[in-house]
């Protein structure tokens, strides 16, 4: 019964994130979020330099988990280094360097490092610091990286890091896709899908309109802000937050469904819980919605679809945001299809590694990420390894190699047997 109860213990999520709490005795010490960096220099002498961040905890046989500190085989690369750089700059020890900036760049901020460490402050703060490591290192003038100023400058202006034009932006759009001009439902395409992975945005808004939603596409949609934010650009990200905010408050919009999981915990959590936007926006992204629609029978499967699927999760919505169940539970109602999971899933998966800002400025660490998972989801046999984050989709399509397994969106699924 006492191991009955630790695991139970072990797997309810934190509030607003999808991170296990740490079965402790002791009361955490409770500090605020999204704070500067002073703010946490005290806590940070909690790491005890122990080196269980660099594994999955007691499950998944011990696997890795830091592609970072698997890459690079280093100490400061994992968390416990980098703990020890932080406390060695708060506290006067160390000096800001180039090299130094770019260790805490050469990170991915997908929170597997926090899952594993049994300390619980450590455990449900350290993300924060990591993020107002890379804010600090802009006041600095150490960064972001010189790959991250380019297509910041470019979002600043062409509302994309992609270098594409602005005017573009809605090019995917088929003529047949219908949409209802004064509707409260905007479906927010955001920027991967909208310039790389079309048929996400192509495959969300036919389910739209099979499911006679009513809902519109701002004609203006601009960057979520999340590739900004992301390296430590606060305030740049901030504006526009805040312009994407008046947008689409003057647009009368009530609620949005996104298909980018970037986008979903941009709007959801960054917009409110750091920048202080309280929008009132109901934020759904599409498996939730499409629970919701399986749940009371408005969405049905008419077609199976015969494949064998291994689910990645995307940090973003996995670990940043607790939303494992519903992309699973509609994978499992579909017709024909298998669910085989890859030993490290849920709170324990390893990044595909195209997150905060890495694919951009460290492209040899970011393929070794998405090799590894990629080599993880043939193991299982699936035939397709399925997600719901475009970046991820466009991620694993880029390193795939003879077409030994194929990449898919949750959306491109649905809309085949619908």
């Amino acid at each position: 019964m006492v191991g009955v109860i630790k695991i139970f213990q072990r797997l309810r999520y934190m509030k607003r994130m999808g991170l296990t709490h740490v079965d402790t005795r002791h009361e955490i010490h409770k500090i605020e979020r999204h704070q500067d960096l002073e703010h946490y220099k005290d806590i940070i002498y909690q790491c005890g330099k122990c080196g269980t961040c660099r594994t999955v905890y007691q499950d998944a046989d011990w696997a890795a988990v830091c592609p970072s500190g698997e890459f690079r085989k280093f100490e400061s690369y994992y968390l416990g280094g980098k703990n020890l750089l932080t406390w060695g700059l708060t506290s006067g020890k160390l000096k800001w360097t180039e090299h130094l900036a770019s260790i805490f760049y050469s990170c991915t901020v997908c929170m597997a490092c926090l899952q594993q460490c049994q300390i619980p402050e450590i455990h449900t703060y350290a993300v924060e610091w990591l993020m107002a490591m890379r804010e600090e290192a802009v006041k600095q003038g150490y960064g972001p990286m010189p790959e991250q100023k380019l297509y910041t400058e470019h979002t600043m202006v062409e509302n994309n890091p992609y270098m594409e034009k602005h005017g573009d932006r809605l090019n995917w759009l088929p003529s047949h896709i219908k949409q209802t001009p004064d509707a409260k439902t905007a479906y927010y395409v955001g920027c991967t899908s909208s310039y790389r992975e079309q048929n996400v945005a192509v495959a969300t808004a036919e389910i739209l309109n099979s499911l006679q939603v009513d809902f519109r596409i701002h004609p203006n949609e601009s960057c979520c802000g999340s590739p900004v934010y992301m390296t430590g650009q606060t305030e740049k990200a901030k504006k526009i937050a805040e312009e994407n905010v008046k947008m689409f408050k003057d647009a009368g919009i009530e609620k949005i469904i996104t298909s980018c999981a970037g986008c979903y915990r941009t709007w959801k959590d960054t917009y409110p819980n750091k920048f202080g936007l309280n929008h009132g926006i109901e934020v759904k992204h599409l498996p939730e919605f499409l629970l919701d629609k399986l749940k009371n029978g408005e969405l049905n499967f008419s077609k199976e679809f015969n494949m064998k699927i291994t689910y990645h999760d995307p940090c973003h919505i996995g670990r940043h945001m607790g939303i494992y169940k519903p992309p699973r539970q509609v994978l499992e109602k579909i017709p024909g299809l298998e669910l085989l999971e890859m030993k490290r899933n849920r709170h324990n998966a390893w990044c595909c590694g195209s997150g905060g800002g890495v694919r951009s400025a460290f492209k040899d660490l970011s393929a070794f990420a998405a090799n590894e998972r990629i080599e993880e989801a043939k193991e299982t046999t699936a035939e397709a390894i399925v997600s719901c984050c475009p970046f991820c989709l466009n991620q694993f399509k880029a390193n795939i190699k003879n077409n030994e397994i194929q990449a898919l969106d949750l959306s491109e699924i649905v809309k085949q047997i619908i």
